[in-house]
């Protein structure tokens, strides 16, 4: 173990440094309207079914996106590529006008396509589907997170379903290769593309739901880890090769501030250990990777819980040194560690599962929708009989049952109950105060959690530079980074609909955007133009910046944002996975500079 831990520390510096990238193939004008010249001539996408224009649309969308990022033509190849993609698409899209598509009954290795809920754009995922499958017959899935590569794009994500390295299909399962719009650890929006792709793949292909496997090596390891822990009752079995399950050690940050500090919860992995008691698990590394000390957090955490040994199903597998690879005889192992799982019946009557936020509150038939404090752990055994539920809890004040049953709960019991508050130490089988603020799921901050459901940014008239400047640094980086662009209005153009439908991303100030101006009084905090109270705390000057996020008091049930996307910038985009954490909190003062002055989180009730 030492050995390993001098591994890591020795090697860190150049495991976060990206690997230096050649100077990119610049395309002759030629070649460049050659590209504009089959972007020109978009096709119809008026199909029934909208998956199947998302077919076609993901073809078109690599094409605008390499000409946008002419530093993505990393060699000659990626000009070849982009033609042959922008051809295929065009193919796609004859077929579609004919209306006798063949490619979502094809077999083999298919690209397809959806379009994202949270931003309208149009995403590529891949699945591989073996001859043997039939429509009608349910089969198994197993879900594959890609290592991280500086090189990866559409162009080359398409590229590789159409003519890479040939791949014969298992017989057995359908697989499916997510984009997970390029390179960051499935956090966020690539998070968020996992499950789309997922229910594109479960409307189109007839899938086993009690055989779906979540695998992944390196960055994909890393995020096995993170999916499959935090949403343990998901999956028939994970694997999760290499990658990194922490922050601190991983990305070499002792000196972060505390309300950073605090946020690791979320996506520090190995605090979720016990969640994988609830599905059979496989970690691995080679012995000389840095990279094994992920599972070996993990099961180094799982020796300090306190249960029955007996109850777990996980192997963790070490490999010989061959750095950082999945030995094959260690892959083959893990694959009948695999079999055996989804050939045993699965327990879905009992849960035993963890969070340190209701944003990964969900598991199997129930929903922790409130902790006595956010970013420490909260817990829940729930066992089920017929029509009756008996739970113990600890850290946990709100429970939603997915179903209505007679229910006892840390010893109290209710003939007929679904949702479930705690209130000054008793159980109440019922929101006590429907209407009362508080942090519950998909509302409980920080501020890039409104980035996970629609959004839509509302851009100020005029108003404080450092405000448009950060609207404008957001744009750059979500397009480059999460492959979209972000949905945009002017202030005076939103609609009551969009109130309703969207979270809301407002920069600016009360001056400059007539909607800070509307709820600005409803707000725990007060901000004008010589100084922002918040948190008991004076802020005095011009030319400060407020960043906040809370329910939006025109709508309750979305989020506002306050001059904020996501809190963390390019350099983290292009360095270590490990970096994507909340780095603001729920609000923060900024300087005129940007630096933070400031920063923190509210309470329960949102103060």
């Amino acid at each position: 173990m030492k050995f390993i831990l001098f591994l890591l520390a020795a090697s860190a510096s150049a495991q976060f440094t990206p690997s230096p990238v050649p100077a990119p193939y610049k395309p002759t004008g030629a070649e460049l309207e050659a590209i504009r010249s089959r972007l020109s001539r978009p096709p119809s996408l008026s199909f029934s079914n909208p998956d199947v224009s998302a077919d076609v649309a993901v073809y078109f969308k690599a094409g605008e996106w390499i000409l946008r990022h002419p530093e993505e033509f990393f060699t000659r190849t990626y000009y070849d590529n982009a033609i042959k993609v922008l051809d295929a698409g065009q193919a796609r899209a004859r077929e579609l006008e004919s209306g006798h598509p063949s490619w979502p009954e094809a077999t083999g290795r298919i690209a397809r396509g959806y379009r994202s809920r949270i931003d309208g754009s149009f995403q590529p995922y891949i699945v591989i589907v073996p001859g043997t499958y039939r429509r009608g017959a349910p089969i198994r899935l197993d879900i594959v997170l890609h290592g991280r590569n500086q090189r990866l794009n559409e162009v080359s994500f398409l590229a590789d379903a159409g003519w890479g390295k040939p791949v014969t299909p298992l017989p057995d399962r359908i697989e499916l290769h997510v984009f997970g719009r390029t390179n960051n650890a499935y956090r966020w929006a690539g998070e968020t593309d996992v499950f789309e792709a997922l229910e594109a793949v479960l409307r189109n292909y007839t899938i086993d739901p009690d055989k779906i496997v979540l695998r992944g090596f390196s960055m994909g390891g890393a995020g096995a880890w993170h999916i499959g822990l935090h949403y343990p009752a998901r999956w028939a079995a994970i694997e999760a090769g290499a990658g990194f399950s922490e922050t601190l050690r991983y990305a070499g940050l002792p000196n972060a501030p505390g309300y950073q500090k605090q946020a690791w919860t979320i996506y520090d992995a190995y605090l979720y250990a016990r969640n994988a008691l609830m599905v059979p698990t496989v970690g691995y590394g080679s012995i000389n990777d840095p990279q094994l000390q992920a599972s070996v957090n993990i099961k180094e955490q799982l020796a300090r819980e306190q249960f029955d040994p007996a109850s777990l199903r996980a192997l963790f597998l070490v490999g010989p040194p061959i750095g950082h690879k999945f030995d094959p005889e260690k892959k083959e192992e893990s694959e009948r560690f695999i079999a055996r799982a989804l050939a045993a019946p699965r327990d879905r009557n009992h849960i035993r599962f963890l969070t340190y936020t209701t944003r990964y509150g969900e598991c199997g038939w129930l929903r922790v929708d409130g902790l006595a404090r956010h970013y420490t752990r909260g817990e829940v055994d729930a066992s089920r009989d017929g029509d009756s539920v008996r739970i113990t809890t600890t850290g946990v004040t709100r429970l939603h049952l997915l179903k209505p049953a007679a229910v006892t709960i840390d010893g109290q019991s209710f003939k007929h109950a679904s949702t479930l508050s705690l209130v000054k130490g008793k159980w109440k089988p019922y929101e006590t105060n429907p209407g009362a603020l508080r942090k519950r799921h998909a509302l409980q901050g920080p501020i890039d959690d409104a980035f996970f459901e629609p959004f839509l940014c509302v851009r100020p008239n005029g108003g404080n530079p450092l405000a448009l400047q950060r609207l404008e640094t957001f744009r750059a980086n979500y397009d480059k980074f999460f492959r979209a662009d972000i949905p945009v209005k002017n202030e005076s153009d939103v609609t009551d609909e969009d109130i309703h439908n969207y979270n809301l991303i407002l920069f600016g100030d009360s001056k400059s955007n007539r909607l800070i101006g509307k709820i600005l009084p409803r707000l725990p905090f007060d901000w004008n133009s010589r100084r922002i109270r918040i948190a008991g705390q004076t802020f005095r000057g011009a030319n400060q910046l407020l960043v906040a996020i809370y329910p939006n008091p025109l709508n309750p049930s979305r989020y506002v944002v306050l001059n904020s996307g996501y809190t963390f910038g390019a350099s983290d985009l292009t360095g270590t996975n490990a970096l994507l954490f909340p780095r603001l909190g729920d609000w923060a003062v900024l300087d005129s500079k940007g630096e933070v002055t400031a920063a923190g989180f509210f309470d329960e009730s949102w103060r």
